[in-house]
């Protein structure tokens, strides 16, 4: 799992960096085409650091797409839509999320675990074929030329002091939601004593409740509050979820109040955190701010499964949910008094 994070941080790195230099076309088409001859790759890896290795390869050149992604949204959206965007983009990754373990169960149960590499390769493959073909013209908006000082001036969104806080206070939301995903799961099992079926549902509520309710909870609220303001009221609710845990004694309804809550917060945080994410670059530098951006997800997967698993070892669930509530709070705090004063963020449009 850390090669896992250690090549999905190196390839939003890499992927922000080629956007802005080949356009995100040429970058989405051939992570697609590499990330299936990965697999393939991998498939005839047998030792525990060749896996690494593999793992770390399939998750370099497949994030490479991410920032691409994000900038191709950017570059078909309007103003208006632009979270709407995000949200269809997001619609999607949570079907693949519903859909991608319970088939590759099947595969790997049916046909052997070789097969679940091949189908792999062969899907993502032909979604390359898909995007070459669909995207051939469709490359991005033609840039100004800029001299080079002022490219210095505002091609690095790491020198960008306002977005790298505003990253690293998102970045703690983000790990303390992936409770959900590493240690709830657990919880569910050994505490609650659910079994793999129980525990499969519940996780599943997530999904569908985000799948069902986040683009018309977006369309509602896009118009009557700022990016901002949803990213915190967002990170509020994933905070006080696992508190439901704590107060609530009946087990499935401590567990739906979770999930509910946490999904809700989920739909206002996540989205609305690219479409302000956005809000700080321009065509010039806009795949290296989407890179930095993908890659607080890389980092909060490499953080969290080990932070919240010592966290259980050294003061057991309860407080670990009272901990990762806290973290959450004080990061939305933080948030709202240095970027919840700012109605709108102009982007910088001269170079746009």
């Amino acid at each position: 799992m850390i090669f896992y994070g250690l090549g999905s941080l190196s390839g939003a790195f890499t992927g922000g960096i080629l956007t802005d230099k080949f356009g995100f076309v040429p970058v989405m088409v051939t992570s697609l085409f590499l990330t299936g001859a990965s697999f393939i790759i991998v498939m005839g890896f047998t030792t525990f650091y060749a896996l690494c290795g593999g793992i770390f390869l399939i998750s370099f050149v497949a994030d490479n797409f991410r920032p691409a992604n994000l900038t191709a949204i950017e570059s078909f959206s309007t103003k208006e839509n632009l979270t709407r965007s995000i949200g269809v983009i997001r619609l999607a990754i949570n079907l693949g999320y519903a859909f991608g373990p319970f088939a590759g169960g099947l595969i790997a149960a049916s046909l052997g675990f070789n097969f679940l590499f091949i189908i792999n390769a062969l899907s993502v493959t032909l979604a390359g074929i898909v995007f070459a073909i669909y995207f051939r013209d469709k490359n991005q908006i033609p840039r100004k030329k800029v001299t080079k000082k002022v490219l210095s001036d505002v091609d690095m969104p790491w020198k960008d002091k306002s977005y790298m806080l505003y990253l690293s206070l998102f970045s703690i939301i983000a790990i303390v939601f992936f409770q959900l995903i590493y240690i709830v799961p657990l919880f569910y099992n050994t505490v609650y004593e659910l079994d793999e079926s129980w525990v499969g549902i519940l996780m599943g509520v997530n999904g569908l409740s985000v799948f069902i309710l986040e683009l018309p909870l977006i369309y509602t609220l896009e118009k009557r509050y700022t990016p901002i303001m949803l990213v915190i009221i967002g990170g509020v609710l994933i905070a006080i979820s696992s508190l439901a845990f704590l107060l609530i004694p009946y087990v499935i309804v401590a567990s739906l109040t979770y999930i509910i809550i946490g999904a809700i917060g989920e739909m206002l945080s996540f989205p609305f955190s690219n479409t302000y994410a956005l809000s700080f670059c321009n065509n010039l530098n806009r795949g290296k701010y989407m890179g930095l951006y993908t890659m607080t997800f890389s980092l909060a997967h490499v953080i969290a499964p080990f932070a919240w698993f010592k966290c259980i070892d050294l003061l057991g669930y309860n407080m670990t949910w009272i901990f990762g509530c806290g973290m959450a709070i004080v990061a939305c705090g933080l948030l709202y008094m240095i970027f919840g004063s700012q109605k709108t963020r102009d982007r910088n449009t001269s170079l746009s």
